[in-house]
């Protein structure tokens, strides 16, 4: 019975976790200042962005990466070839 449980939180298990998360987050109420709370979310959604951004870059530099070494080979071949 314990095992069918596991099991049935796996698929969604991220979501779970990050509301989780959320409500925790909520629950804490030790920032009284507003206005720090707001440059907090501000900066946090800055962060954010810059994590999406990176995770482009990467990706770029990736198909990049698979093109140099498709003409490597495509080179070394031709070269064989010859």
């Amino acid at each position: 019975m314990g095992a069918k449980k596991k099991a049935a939180k796996e698929p969604g298990k991220k979501k779970s976790t990050e509301s989780e998360a959320q409500a925790r987050a909520d629950a804490v109420d030790d920032i009284h200042d507003e206005d720090y709370k707001k440059t907090l979310r501000i900066e946090s959604r800055e962060l954010e962005k810059q994590i999406k951004k990176e995770e482009d870059l990467i990706g770029l530099y990736n198909d990049e990466r698979l093109r140099i070494n498709y003409f490597w080979l495509v080179g070394k071949k031709e070269l064989e070839d010859k």
